[in-house]
């Protein structure tokens, strides 16, 4: 699928026909937060580049983190495989690094923009991605890897402003919203742009792949998952069972968000949520922890609404507590994290079934299962 792809682009020449017209290429991928099968993919992108007459030393890869800290050489070897980190230059973003960032005015909606000077400077940029649904963005993928993936943190941060959020096109599955617009915007700045997209099924193994121009390419992808993700329910539940989607997404509570997002627009006001993450990374964002505790969740909400300044992961802070100010959540995990999810005001549980006796599970309680959780788009009929 991954080799179909790359001979039938969408939109612009085949990579090959690309590379012969440039000097170097600059590979964009995911973090260990995704679960981007880079060493089935990289293989059949350095092929294509190689056949445009490109040596392999002249090929770079970056690791779009966004604000996301902590990737590892090993993290990287995961995903890439120890012969391709071996034998390519691997570098990872940091969105705090000045001197490795470039300023690039302002795009129209007024998010200063500031990109990774290797992704400017590169005479081709091959962005490779998955493709799922998304919180907030709508979907995964695509310009996302751009912005925020390889941005500064100041763009980050007025990109995922408050109003941005809580957009009401800012939802699971809506294609056209103001935090995929930036990321669109971005695109402009890039020299030569070529995309690959996957989708994977729930063993993370490519069920389809397509390339080509990055925005056109990506919306075809995007209606494609929306046709196998889309449920729609007859009536708004009682009860939700959720999860993460497994390893990689639910590597820490901070991600978790998302599936604990997953039901929003589908439940009641005395709905309860059920979810279900390993965490093995425990909550690994601090500020988003500072930003949970403490206050109420409506408190908390409240407060961003009304501040002036962007704060780095308030946008997941923003969506626990817009969810959390309607309907409680009770979040099965590791016994090593009941504080840190007792605090955070969510209730604790080791099992499922410890779960749905806290909650009160009667037997004339609706329940839905979401057992993809962040793969799936929940609507009412």
């Amino acid at each position: 699928m991954v080799r179909t792809a790359l001979e039938r682009p969408h939109g612009i020449p085949r990579l090959r026909e690309i590379a012969r017209h440039v000097h170097d290429a600059l590979i964009v991928t995911c973090d260990k937060t995704r679960g981007m099968p880079s060493h089935i993919t990289l293989p059949y992108v350095l092929e294509e580049l190689e056949a445009g007459g490109l040596h392999r030393d002249t090929i770079r890869v970056l690791i779009a983190t966004g604000l996301h800290k902590g990737e590892t050489r090993d993290d990287v070897r995961e995903r890439l495989g120890s012969e391709l980190v071996e034998d390519l230059e691997v570098r990872v973003h940091d969105s705090d690094d000045q001197e490795g960032l470039m300023f690039l005015g302002a795009l129209e909606s007024g998010t200063p923009l500031f990109l990774n000077k290797s992704v400017v400077e590169s005479d081709l940029v091959i962005i490779e991605s998955t493709v799922e649904p998304h919180f907030f963005a709508g979907f995964t993928g695509g310009s996302k890897v751009i912005l925020p993936g390889v941005a500064g943190t100041e763009t980050v941060l007025q990109n995922h402003r408050w109003q941005n959020v809580d957009d009401s096109r800012s939802r699971y599955g809506v294609l056209e919203n103001p935090v995929r617009a930036d990321a669109n915007a971005a695109l402009r700045f890039i020299k030569r742009a070529f995309s690959l997209n996957v989708v994977l099924d729930d063993q993370k193994r490519i069920t389809y792949a397509n390339s080509g121009d990055v925005v056109t390419s990506f919306n075809i992808v995007a209606d494609i998952v929306t046709e196998h993700s889309r449920v729609l329910v007859e009536t708004r539940p009682d009860l939700v069972i959720t999860t993460n989607g497994g390893y990689p997404l639910d590597r820490n509570l901070y991600q978790c968000v998302k599936g604990i997002a997953v039901p929003e627009q589908i439940v009641h006001p005395s709905s309860r949520i059920i979810m279900v993450g390993e965490c093995a990374d425990g909550v690994a964002h601090d500020e988003f922890r500072s930003l949970v505790t403490g206050r109420s969740p409506k408190e908390t909400y409240e407060k961003l609404k009304s501040s002036d300044v962007t704060v780095r992961d308030q946008w997941e802070a923003q969506v626990l507590c817009r969810v959390l100010s309607q309907n409680p959540v009770w979040f099965v995990t590791r016994s090593a994290l009941s504080s840190e999810i007792e605090s955070m005001h969510m209730h604790y549980a080791s099992t499922v079934e410890e779960a749905l006796d806290s909650a009160g599970l009667s037997k004339e309680d609706e329940v839905l299962i979401v057992p993809q959780g962040p793969s799936t788009i929940l609507n009412v009929r």
